[in-house]
């Protein structure tokens, strides 16, 4: 089975879309979105209007049908009919009518989606730092079939609200801001840096795919290199200036993180991770963590089996007032 990268980090990271809202705008309109940490997206079902983020000098683009906008820690973001009004937009309430949809201005000429990527916060380093903080991908462009496609599906389902929707819209939300990304990672020059960018680079995603394939592999750069087609010292120059990082670091961080799954989610011993990740000993392995976590494996785990009995103690607490 091919093994893809992306992939492996949205697992890692236990990502998800949810749909926050639908917006339904008309007329003249404007509207700023405040900042936010967390990942999210927007996607336009019908109409257009201009867009702009918080300080930001360039000028405005068009934001139009099919179009997706993912924004990570980015300035506001301010919507509006006419670019004029970007600059006076308040983030005033919005209106929700009986329907359960947002209202800005009068009509509903403009129809947008709006959500969010939820990871698991302690494990989604690999992906926040890979994306911008904002990606607008254009769906007009030919090879935007399929998000078209995705999008369409996805407004019908939260419009029609059918037996299964709940599921049917999680994966289709989901499948959209991958398709989105890959637009962008497809789009982006080749003299751009970043893990992102490095999925796409011919010879450095080769080497990328086989430390995903067998992170427990004794990888040593001149195997990576082979496997990419270059010498040494081109491959280890070209990855760091794509990645980010020389390439054994980037095998030891992807150890890490799947240490670091292994230690919160299973009972596996710490010797057992240890040789699943490649190590000779659980010394090696534990010595290894330690200076790249910070903790002793054992250390990581009492704190994360910590943090998940005070998260079922709260979700507990809610379901008893609920009830």
């Amino acid at each position: 089975m091919r093994i893809d990268p992306l992939s492996d980090v949205l697992d890692l990271a236990d990502a998800r879309c949810v749909l926050t809202g639908t917006l339904l705008a008309g007329g003249g309109w404007a509207r700023r979105f405040k900042r936010s940490n967390a990942v999210k997206f927007l996607a336009v079902v019908k109409g257009a209007c201009w867009l702009s983020t918080e300080g930001d000098t360039a000028a405005p683009a068009r934001f139009e049908a099919s179009d997706v906008v993912i924004t990570n820690g980015a300035p506001a973001v301010v919507l509006a009919s006419a670019s004029e009004w970007l600059s006076d937009a308040l983030a005033t309430p919005l209106e929700r009518d009986a329907e359960g949809y947002l209202r800005a201005g009068e009509g509903s000429e403009f129809m947008m989606i709006g959500g969010l990527l939820e990871v698991d916060e302690k494990r989604c380093g690999f992906l926040r730092e890979s994306l911008p903080p904002l990606i607008h991908v254009s769906g007009q462009k030919a090879e935007a079939a399929k998000l078209r496609w995705l999008l369409t599906e996805l407004a019908d389902e939260t419009q029609r609200q059918r037996v299964g929707s709940t599921t049917a819209i999680t994966h289709l939300a989901k499948l959209l801001f991958v398709e989105a990304l890959r637009l962008h990672i497809e789009s982006t020059k080749s003299d751009r840096s970043g893990w992102l960018v490095a999925l796409d680079d011919r010879r450095i995603s080769v080497a990328l795919r086989e430390i995903h394939a067998e992170p427990s592999h004794a990888w040593n750069l001149e195997e990576l290199a082979k496997l990419s087609g270059m010498s040494r010292t081109s491959f280890a120059v070209r990855f760091r200036d794509v990645v980010g990082v020389p390439p054994l670091t980037y095998v030891l961080n992807w150890r890490m993180r799947l240490a670091e799954r292994e230690l919160s989610e299973t009972d596996h011993s710490v010797a057992d991770i240890a040789w699943s990740l490649g190590y000779g000993s659980e010394s090696a392995f534990s010595n290894a963590f330690s200076r790249s976590v910070g903790v002793s494996p054992g250390r990581f785990r009492k704190e994360a089996m910590q943090t998940y009995s005070e998260r079922r103690r709260r979700i507990d607490r809610q379901a008893i007032e609920v009830e």
